[in-house]
C-alpha cells in the first residue's frame, strides 16, 4: 500500500473524507481515507473533540493513479496533495511507520498520558497515541499544555496536556 497525504479546507476534513468515499468507492475499490481526532480539555473543564492535524486527510491505496489523483481534485474542498499534485510525495520511513501506528489505533482518540521536562524528548506513555515520540516545541503553563513537533509533520505541530507525557531517559 501507499500512503499520501491530502490538503483540505480546514474544518471541511469530515465532509471531504464522506465524499471522497462515496465518489470513489465502485471505481477504486483499495482507496481508504483517515481523518484523526482526539480529546482535549478547556480550562474550564469541558471535553471536545479537535483534530490532530487540522486541514489533511490520510490516503491509502495500492498505487496512486492520474485517475484517482482527477476523481479526488473534483471533490469540494480538495486543496492538494502533498508535495504538489504533479509530484505527489509518499510517506516512507518514520513517518510511515507513524501514521501506520495511527492509522491502527483508529480514527477517534481519547485522553492520552505523558510526562516530560522543558529541552527533553517525550514519549506517550498511555492511551491512543501510546509510543509516539517527539521533540518538545513550546509550553504553555498558563494552559498547562506543550507543543511538540511530529516526524509526520515536521512543520506541525501537536498540542498535548502535561498529564499527557513523560520524558525519555
Amino acid at each position: 500500500m501507499e500512503y499520501y497525504c491530502i490538503m483540505v479546507m480546514t474544518g471541511e476534513e469530515k465532509k471531504f473524507k464522506e465524499a471522497a468515499i462515496k465518489t470513489t468507492k465502485d471505481s477504486f475499490p483499495d482507496i481508504k481515507l483517515f481523518f484523526f481526532e482526539r480529546k482535549l480539555r478547556t480550562n474550564q473543564g469541558k471535553i471536545f473533540d479537535a483534530p490532530l492535524f487540522p486541514g489533511y486527510v490520510f490516503l491509502s491505496c495500492e498505487k496512486l493513479t492520474d485517475e484517482i489523483l482527477i476523481a479526488l481534485r473534483k471533490i469540494d474542498g480538495f486543496c492538494r496533495i502533498l508535495k504538489s499534485n504533479v509530484d505527489p510525495t509518499k510517506f516512507q520511513g518514520s513517518s510511515l511507520a507513524e501514521l501506520q501506528s495511527f492509522i491502527q489505533k483508529g480514527e477517534s482518540w481519547g485522553f492520552s498520558k505523558v510526562e516530560f521536562a522543558e529541552g527533553k524528548p517525550i514519549k506517550v506513555v498511555s492511551g491512543p497515541m501510546m509510543g509516539l515520540e517527539g521533540q518538545i516545541y513550546k509550553i504553555n503553563k498558563k494552559k498547562k499544555r506543550i507543543t511538540i513537533t511530529s516526524s509526520i509533520f515536521p512543520d506541525k505541530k501537536i498540542d498535548l496536556m502535561y498529564e499527557d507525557v513523560r520524558v525519555i531517559d
